[in-house]
């Protein structure tokens, strides 16, 4: 009887701690109470059609390790594939062997088969977003087999069951790749005739193989292990099956690549260890599903275009399967390794959008494996320059997770670039230390790798600017390798002038007294000014912009920089001129063409969408993200290839979707003002802002219901909101007139500190619609990608599913 009095005392002081918390919360925050099983399972994807290659089939990872399920082509009828990679795998050759491409590059793991008695005839698969595994049935011309597998969230193990039916059996073998550069198998592929240069040249750099893997077994658990030449690294593959063929097994594996630690052997054998006691212990899938219910609910986004709402989520599935903060930086194809000309990180654009993904999104650790990679690898970076270009670094067009790729004595642009993102990340986060013990010290060595390029490079002028002799448009106009190079470009000018500003300011707010300010004001106060001519901005001083080109490097100093102060008329002006002049002529290219690959491909398309929303133009701005939607492409599993894998630009357009709800720059935050007329309902929680504000925000027929910071760092806040003369509350109170500044502009200055929060309504709060909560999905709408009757309609079905 007590322990039922107990019991009921209980239930009674949770029912009104949750009654005062849905009073707090109704006075002044939104407050969703989601479903979030069942709201994910709108937008998981589904196959009722077998996969037969990459970008068709099934996906999950875990930051390291990646697993793709399919029916390669190459193998018999019977056979289902499990396709593993790891992301930090590739090669360690030395440089002066090759080339980067050659040297340095990803390498594939191998795959295991899945072979049934019968032939393959038809799947039923499910990937559960909420619980990131697949499950579904395999049909054969024997019988069925029903599938469950994932990669588990935080170990590096993967999972995989099979419950074979009807006198159906399943065995697993494993099936180890070579040890080979993705460049080397894809030139053998080719004609050589069609070789240019720089192919030959990778072609023809020597290339010792490396020892093939040894096999063994131990307690139960298989190995294989793969040096590589010269002991520079090795991976070891484990794995274990248990059970019966012909009924319920389970295969668990797992992959280490060590470089220069030689332990990849007693790290994967560590891994299927933890994972036996786990499964023994019953909680191995729990703990897996528990990260993963942690990570979604850091932010919500609901919008009533269901295609692009299962396309945002879907790529907040990616986004923590390719990356996690421990994890590797993400190349191009992240942890689903597939022959590419392009193994590497790619620094002249897809890392530094990559890194975009995660902020507004509020998933901030996800994103922290860029910034710890090059806090890791500072002293490689150093090593990219001339020996006399002292503490200083720079970085080539691709590189190996060990940042190693020397840049030839060129400005330091890219690492510039890349160092944006480190910038952001801490801006987002308001991590005022790791500005000034992280970036600063890599971006001081950005600025002596300006200074001593002008120091080698001297331009003699009569106009008292400092100029650049030489530099690049990242593939303006050809392609790699072809680019136009000349004096005074606008992507070096704008770098070059964000590097020293920002240098300067963490400077003085953290008081370092640094000496090479007075350099760095220098060239703040004397650099050239932005290339500019009748249709906006150029190439630089000598090549206008008129060959239509997806790379908007020249448009910088606009996007994502924010040096083009678009509240001042003039620069808004030359903002407008400089993306129609940049995004029309692709437009009419990819018409001209009849295709929208090339100049209106993936990245191009959501970038002249962020473009416009900051414009103010949610029109365009979702016209131009309807562009990528229409790209062949784009696959109906949203992946994304142009002969090779490209992850940047599906993840871009979850980036684009919040430039068109929430922007923060230069200090002001700007809510629904990129939002289209198409869009009248929305409603998002606990987006990020810079400054590190908390934002949510509702519309409702087109009318915003409110508009909520919380502020988790303290500081002042200037605020544009469409709701006409509205009604601010700050921590649930009416606002004070000292409270809240108006500006001309139509900016609110608000103060806040730290746990505060302001909220603006149209009403009085009591009678605000505060709710958040997910806007109901037809059935017509529901589970729209994967490879089903629904992804018929888009033209990247086709293209990769030719049956």
């Amino acid at each position: 009887m007590k322990i039922e009095k107990l019991k009921l005392i209980r239930v009674v002081i949770a029912l009104v701690t949750a009654q005062m918390w849905a009073n707090v919360a109704t006075a002044d925050s939104a407050a969703p109470v989601i479903d979030y099983a069942a709201f994910l399972g709108n937008h998981d994807m589904v196959w009722d059609r077998i996969p037969t290659r990459w970008e068709v089939a099934p996906f999950t990872g875990n930051g390291k390790l990646g697993l793709l399920f399919y029916q390669d082509e190459t193998e018999a009828a019977n056979v289902m594939s499990l396709h593993v990679g790891r992301s930090d795998y590739h090669d360690h050759r030395l440089p002066d062997m090759g080339t980067v491409w050659v040297n340095r590059g990803r390498l594939p793991v191998g795959h295991f088969n899945l072979t049934s008695k019968g032939d393959i005839t038809g799947v039923d698969l499910r990937l559960d977003l909420w619980n990131a595994e697949l499950s579904g049935t395999v049909q054969t011309s024997e019988g069925s087999y029903k599938v469950r597998g994932l990669t588990h969230s935080t170990t590096d193990v993967f999972y995989f069951e099979t419950e074979a039916e009807d006198g159906e059996a399943v065995a697993i073998t494993w099936h180890p790749a070579p040890a080979v550069s993705p460049i080397r198998t894809r030139l053998a592929e080719e004609d050589p005739e069609r070789d240019g240069a720089h192919s030959r040249a990778m072609r023809e750099a020597p290339y010792p193989p490396a020892p093939e893997p040894v096999f063994s077994q131990a307690d139960g658990i298989a190995y294989c292990h793969q040096v590589l030449y010269d002991h520079r690294g090795e991976t070891t593959t484990a794995w274990e099956v248990s059970g019966k063929a012909d009924g319920a097994q389970v295969l668990t594996a797992s992959i280490h690549h060590s470089f220069p630690e030689r332990d990849s052997f007693d790290r994967v054998q560590a891994n299927l260890m933890y994972a036996r006691e786990r499964l023994v212990q019953g909680d191995f899938i729990s703990s897996h599903q528990s990260w993963w219910h942690d990570y979604y609910p850091q932010s919500f986004l609901t919008f009533n275009d269901a295609e692009k709402e299962s396309f945002y989520w879907i790529q907040m599935y990616k986004l923590a399967s390719a990356t996690r903060a421990d994890g590797p930086v993400v190349d191009n194809m992240g942890p689903w390794y597939q022959t590419s000309h392009w193994p590497l990180i790619w620094n002249d654009m897809n890392v530094e959008v990559i890194y975009l993904t995660h902020l507004v999104a509020n998933r901030m650790s996800v994103g922290e494996s860029l910034l710890n990679s090059l806090d890791r690898n500072i002293h490689n970076l150093e090593k990219n320059v001339p020996e006399h270009w002292k503490e200083s670094a720079a970085i080539q067009t691709a590189c190996a997770q060990d940042w190693t790729a020397y840049d030839n004595g060129r400005s330091p642009d890219l690492l510039a670039w890349i160092l944006f993102d480190y910038w952001l990340h801490c801006e987002y986060a308001a991590d005022r230390d790791r500005m000034r013990d992280g970036l600063f010290p890599l971006l001081k060595r950005v600025g002596n790798g300006y200074l001593n390029y002008l120091r080698d490079n001297p331009v003699e002028s009569d106009d008292g600017k400092i100029h650049f002799k030489k530099s690049w448009s990242p593939e303006y106009p050809g392609g790699w390798g072809e680019e136009m190079h000349g004096p005074d470009v606008n992507f070096t000018i704008a770098l070059c002038r964000w590097t020293c500003q920002t240098l300067l300011d963490l400077n003085a707010e953290h008081q370092l007294n640094d000496p090479l300010a007075a350099e760095w004001q220098n060239i703040v106060d004397k650099l050239v000014e932005l290339q500019v001519d009748a249709d906006g901005l150029r190439i630089g001083k000598d090549f206008a912009y008129d060959i239509a080109h997806r790379h908007y490097s020249h448009l910088l100093a606009f996007y994502p920089l924010a040096q083009l102060d678009t509240d001042k008329p003039a620069e808004r002006q030359l903002a407008q001129t400089s993306v129609d002049q940049w995004i029309g002529l692709c437009v009419a290219e990819a018409e001209r063409k009849k295709s929208l690959h090339g100049p209106m491909n993936g990245f191009a398309a959501t970038a002249a969408s962020s473009m416009y929303a900051w414009l103010g133009d949610g029109e365009q701005a979702l016209h131009y993200l309807n562009y990528l939607m229409k790209n062949e492409r784009l696959s109906p599993t949203t992946m994304y290839a142009e002969g090779n894998p490209c992850i940047e630009s599906p993840l871009s357009l979850a980036s684009t979707v919040h430039d068109m709800l929430l922007q923060s720059r230069n200090g002001k935050i700007r809510v629904f003002y990129g939002t289209p007329s198409a869009w009248p309902d929305v409603a998002f929680q606990h987006f990020r802002t810079q400054g590190a504000f908390l934002v949510s925000a509702k519309k409702k027929a087109g009318v915003t219901q409110f508009v909520r910071l919380e502020s988790l760092a303290g500081s002042q806040c200037l605020v544009q909101t469409d709701i006409e003369n509205p009604k601010i509350t700050i921590n649930g109170k009416k606002a004070k007139r000292s409270q809240v500044k108006k500006a001309a502009d139509g900016f609110y200055e608000i103060a806040l500190k730290k746990g505060d929060s302001v909220t603006f309504t149209p009403v009085k709060l009591k009678h605000a619609d505060l709710n958040i909560e997910p806007l109901p999905v037809a059935e017509k709408d529901r589970n729209v990608f994967g490879l089903n009757d629904k992804t018929t309609r888009l033209p990247g079905h086709q293209f990769y599913y030719k049956k």
